[in-house]
């Protein structure tokens, strides 16, 4: 009976993990625009970068190049240049920081356009998490949906 009980909680869990997603967590505070980065550590691991970035030694700054290849932000038509601040590992997670200063009065139009994994997965879901001045929501990008438009 307790073997049953083990496989079905370690069905269930496989089940409801997330997997396959990247995190992307948007703030606008004290002329910043800061990006924080999540992704698991071993769906990096199982992509296969063909770069000339050596992505298990340099695993951060090959990501913030990846990052900045397929994905921008523009604020009020602005592209914003993201650069990499820091980096970490916690709980199984990569998380990396990057962030941008911009000087802006309000933010009347805001376009996300992101690509990041898709030729490795077209599965893959990027998760944009926005608190950028009056724009505070989540947003779900797929192969298919890979931009946001607000204003």
């Amino acid at each position: 009976m307790k073997v049953i009980s083990i496989f079905l909680c370690t069905v269930a869990f496989s089940f409801f993990h997330a997997g396959h997603i990247a995190e992307y967590n948007y703030q606008l505070s004290d002329d910043y625009l800061t990006l924080k980065f999540v992704i698991e550590k071993a769906e990096v691991d199982r992509f296969n970068f063909n770069s000339d970035c050596n992505v298990e030694q340099m695993t951060a700054l090959c990501l913030t190049t990846y990052i900045n290849e397929k994905s921008h932000i523009k604020i009020n038509g602005k592209t914003v240049a993201l650069k990499l601040n820091d980096s970490y590992t916690e709980k199984e997670h990569l998380i990396i920081n990057l962030r941008a200063k911009v000087t802006l009065d309000s933010v009347k139009e805001l376009i996300i356009f992101n690509s990041c994994f898709y030729e490795f997965n077209a599965k893959f879901k990027n998760r944009i998490i926005l608190d950028v001045d009056q724009f505070q929501k989540s947003y779900l990008l797929t192969k298919k949906k890979d931009m946001i438009c607000l204003n």
